[in-house]
């Protein structure tokens, strides 16, 4: 591969610092989602979601 200008090394850089983000955010989903099941909370977070989609669209009306 050809030495990188300066943009395309800021770029390589965002890039890697966003998926670097997005990893962090998926590892801590994956450990919420863990958490509400091992707590039993899998129904009361399914009923939350029903209300809150519902709030949403009634706001959105």
């Amino acid at each position: 591969m050809d030495e990188m200008t300066e943009y395309e090394k800021f770029l390589w850089e965002e890039l890697s610092a966003a998926n670097d983000m997005n990893l962090r955010n998926a590892y801590l989903l994956e450990d919420y989602i863990d958490y509400i099941n091992a707590a039993g909370l899998r129904e009361e977070f399914e009923a939350f979601r029903k209300v809150k989609a519902q709030q949403v669209a009634n706001t959105s009306n």
